[in-house]
């Protein structure tokens, strides 16, 4: 996993390309909720040596106000140094459980990146799905606009009336409308791809790639589950139940004695009687201690509390693993329906519009059509150009957050054909095994 860096880059230097890779790259390098995830780590990380560490040695020292006479001189001060052991394990589970917290912290930095890049995906494709769709309502306000003309010409002529003219007028409103809602939504798409990205208020925010193509995932359901059971978010828990479990070590640790070692010198001037064998000689002692865990009542609950605290953390990995096992499964069903969504839409709902709109238009400009039917197909016909394009980029961001709920890419697999009849129906045979269309059928005569 790539690092953040730890100063924000100068924002000339991020102006970005508009491709989906770049904006990524410039998020794994500046986002604020990316570096302060990976500050926390390196944090974690220079706790573990502090927990392995022996207590402080501490130094004393006397002065005796009154000096204590003896056969070698009176003595003026005295000079400790005292080192404490604790039990063994207790620094060995300390620094366990630093380094499983210092683990679970650089999980959840990992996690807080591909989080991150799911967002970032989504921020991309929301943008370019807006700037598709004001496309898209531009296209169809020029044919409203070249219908309000026609419109205009045969109500000179008598061959429409005013409320032909006013409807039309009417459609043209509300596309005008639709784009001014559709600007307003592009800024703010646009200023939230920013704040994933850590790119500056103002900064351009141009979109360039294009969806990639519709895809399946090519492993099976139960290996997308076990990808789940791995995901950094699900580790990073039971890192920190491990952790858990190492507290309630050190904590039982307390339940035994620790042990210390002593040296004093003792600071002797010389004797006043003169002659005295070993006159002011400073006296050297060493000793040992020893701490009595007297309150083992206590000490058991403090092991019994870090114990819980571990079984708690198992528990909420199990929740987090039944959580993602149920985002998983939404994806995967947003994954397939948007795929199923937008074949449908290209192959045979947009097409069977188009026909449509482009027989009642030629309809229309000879007279034999109303301005009601137009309008009604030109709306039907905008309708699935909007839809066709939001399964796209819905089937883009869904395949983002599917990579996000199994904490790794997923390998793509092709889209297999509808066949529906329902959707293609073949025409029905006819009495000499020929086939006929409906409009055959509507001037066959009746039995």
């Amino acid at each position: 996993m790539a690092q953040p860096s730890k100063d924000r880059a100068d924002p000339r230097q991020a102006e970005p390309t508009g491709s989906l890779a770049n904006y990524t790259a410039l998020a794994m390098s500046d986002a604020p909720e990316l570096r302060a995830a990976f500050e926390r780590w390196q944090a974690s990380v220079l706790q573990i040596s502090r927990a392995r560490r022996l207590p402080e040695p501490t130094i004393s020292f006397s002065y005796f106000i009154r000096s204590v006479e003896t056969r070698v001189g009176p003595q003026r001060a005295k000079l400790g140094l005292e080192q404490s052991f604790p039990w063994p394990s207790k620094l060995g589970a300390g620094a366990g459980a630093a380094a499983s917290l210092a683990r679970a912290k650089q999980l959840e930095f990992e996690a807080k990146a591909l989080e991150i890049q799911a967002r970032v995906t989504e921020a991309y494709w929301s943008l370019w799905l807006i700037r598709e769709l004001r496309g898209i309502h531009r296209e169809h306000l020029v044919i409203i606009r070249g219908l309000s003309e026609t419109a205009l010409g045969r109500l000179a002529t008598g061959g429409a009336t005013l409320a032909d003219q006013q409807q039309i007028d009417l459609a043209a409103a509300r596309l005008e409308d639709a784009l001014l809602a559709l600007d307003e939504r592009e800024f703010a798409a646009a200023a939230e791809l920013r704040a994933v990205t850590g790119l500056d208020p103002g900064t351009a925010t141009p979109t360039t790639d294009a969806p990639p193509s519709l895809s399946l995932p090519d492993p099976g359901v139960d290996e997308l589950r076990s990808m789940v059971h791995e995901h950094p978010d699900v580790e990073a828990i039971g890192e920190a139940a491990r952790a858990a479990d190492e507290l309630a070590r050190a904590a039982r640790a307390d339940r035994f004695p620790s042990f210390s070692l002593r040296a004093e010198w003792v600071v002797t001037d010389p004797a006043s009687t003169p002659g005295v064998p070993g006159s002011g000689q400073d006296a050297v002692a060493v000793g040992a201690g020893l701490r009595v865990p007297l309150w083992q009542r206590n000490y058991g609950e403090a092991e019994r509390a870090a114990a819980s605290t571990a079984r708690a953390r198992l528990a909420d990995r199990d929740a987090a693993v039944d959580r993602a096992l149920a985002r998983l499964e939404l994806q995967l069903s947003l994954v397939r329906d948007s795929a199923r969504r937008h074949t449908l839409y290209a192959n045979t709902l947009l097409p069977q519009a188009e026909a449509a709109y482009d027989s009642v238009l030629g309809s229309y400009a000879t007279g034999r059509g109303s301005v009601a039917q137009a309008l009604l197909s030109q709306r039907d016909l905008l309708e699935l150009r909007i839809e066709l394009v939001r399964s796209l980029a819905q089937h883009a961001t869904a395949w983002a957050h599917l990579e996000f709920t199994v904490g790794a890419s997923v390998a793509r697999g092709e889209v297999p054909v509808i066949d529906d009849p329902k959707l293609n129906p073949e025409p029905a045979p006819g009495p000499s095994g020929a086939t006929t269309t409906d409009e055959d059928a509507l001037d066959a005569p009746a039995n």
